[in-house]
């Protein structure tokens, strides 16, 4: 992105050198910010003739990369699941799905001696399903899915949670968006919320092993608004909906799991953290949603470039413009086979073979190889940030990764092993905590008012308005002229 970017923008490639470097915006013909209310009817449907007469989209070069990575990080999330923890997780999944019921604590077994399991076996290695040793380990880390570890079997103490309860929450839920759906004016039917769940069923486990590995989060938001796109074309609404509805099944499940596995370390019983996790749903949801409406009826321009104090939202500008792209002009015309973009469409071919050739070769090499820790769903996911992510958000990441996972770690490591997660969490509270002081301490009762210094000013300096540019509106060539 760093190096691909600017010699693509500087080549004027795909109309790019008329758009900003880098922006959460796209455009229109004009190069100016594209008005999706020119191509809409009143009920918010997708209007052909409308779009002819206005403008194709366009998006800036970084944007457009963006796209191209997170096709490859979904064809190659895929395919490295399956090239490393393949074999495993059909292994666990041909065991039957149930429960340890009526568990009490004459069912817990000690350990010997009271020492951990790493240290019943001579020369600390544990015994593992055939094959499993040469195809889950990564990183030089044995990740076996099978076998209960001193904490699970001191859990064993506790009764686990009935799959009724999961079941029961999964229907009620399940109804209140059916609901939803089909009373508001959405244009979403029933079985669309369906395949968004379907799609996040299918895909839960592959997202999952990357999160537990890595700890990023392979976004499903793409698949999910090229799936829409398609099945339920020139819907803007409902494409956002479904999107949603399907990331945030992932990502709030992938929470819920972690959740889980901090409180079975904790040896917090099953069933009483699954009634707090449930109030803390019901909470945060209203809170949510009081705090978004308390921000529309007080701060001016939310949500707009304009916006006082930045709260310009440029992650939701990044959903919004996807709705557009996906939900309003639909992926046939946007990366078919005449279209501007199609070339992006090969990523889905690179994502799907780099993980292949890796695995092929990390499988011949010893297990602190570099090549075992090569995760591509992870470097080419992590792009996906940019826009609104730039420049100088990667570079803060990869300095601060690399002091404390590197050099802390190999020249501090008992300081790192004891105080690292500790550190983490402090500085996580401590921006919640500053956010709130100085919003409402110093923002909101307007003391900043008129407050203006080199830093709020230099980005303004930038045009965001570039030459304008008309190239054929509906056949691309490679010559395009000036007005």
């Amino acid at each position: 992105m760093w190096i691909v970017a600017p010699i693509m923008y500087y080549k004027n490639a795909l109309f790019s050198a008329y758009l900003p470097i880098l922006s959460s915006s796209v455009f229109d013909n004009g190069g100016k910010p594209y008005d999706v209310s020119r191509i809409l009817t009143p009920d918010f449907l997708f209007d052909r003739k409308l779009y002819e007469a206005y403008s194709k989209v366009y998006l800036p070069i970084t944007y457009a990369l963006a796209y191209g990575v997170q096709f490859a990080a979904l064809s190659a999330l895929v395919t490295h699941t399956a090239c490393w923890y393949g074999k495993e997780i059909w292994q666990v999944s041909q065991q039957p799905l149930v429960g340890d019921k009526g568990m009490g604590g004459s069912s817990y077994q000690p350990a010997n001696d009271g020492t951990s399991i790493d240290h019943q076996y001579a020369g600390g290695q544990r015994p593992n399903s055939k094959g499993s040793n040469e195809s889950s380990v990564e990183a030089g880390i044995d990740t076996s899915m099978q076998g209960d570890d001193v904490h699970a079997r001191l859990m064993r103490r506790y009764q686990d949670v009935p799959a009724s309860w999961y079941l029961l929450t999964f229907v009620a839920m399940l109804a209140v968006g059916i609901f939803v759906v089909e009373y508001y004016p959405i244009y979403l039917p029933w079985y669309g919320l369906l395949l968004a769940l379907s799609i996040t069923a299918i895909l839960f486990i592959p997202v999952a092993i990357v999160m537990a590995l890595t700890n990023q989060h392979s976004s499903l938001y793409l698949i999910c608004q090229i799936i829409c796109g398609t099945v339920f074309p020139g819907r803007p609404v409902a494409n956002m909906v479904f999107t949603t509805y399907c990331y945030i099944s992932s990502a709030q499940g992938v929470k819920f799991s972690s959740d889980l596995k901090l409180g079975h370390y904790m040896k917090i019983p099953p069933k009483l953290l699954f009634q707090v996790q449930m109030v803390a749903t019901l909470v945060s949801s209203f809170t949510q949603i009081g705090v978004l409406n308390w921000m529309f009826a007080n701060i001016p321009s939310l949500c707009q470039p304009d916006a006082i104090n930045g709260f310009s939202c440029p992650l939701a500008r990044v959903h919004f413009n996807g709705s557009i792209l996906w939900g309003v002009v639909g992926p046939q015309r946007f990366f078919g086979s005449d279209a501007l973009y199609h070339p992006l469409i090969w990523f889905f071919l690179v994502g799907a073979i780099a993980p292949v050739i890796v695995f092929m070769i990390a499988r011949k090499r010893p297990r602190n190889s570099i090549w075992r820790k090569i995760n591509l769903p992870v470097l080419f996911g992590s792009l996906s940030w940019i826009p609104p992510a730039s420049g100088l958000n990667f570079s803060v990441w990869a300095l601060v990764c690399f002091t404390f996972n590197s050099v802390i770690r190999k020249r501090k490591s008992e300081w790192w092993g004891k105080y690292t997660m500790t550190l983490s969490a402090a500085l996580d509270s401590g921006l919640a905590v500053g956010v709130v002081v100085i919003f409402f301490g110093v923002i909101f009762p307007g003391w900043m008012k008129g407050f203006t210094w080199w830093g709020t000013e230099i980005y303004k300096q930038v045009s965001s308005s570039p030459e304008s540019f008309r190239p054929s509106r509906y056949v691309y060539v490679h010559v395009y002229t000036k007005t």
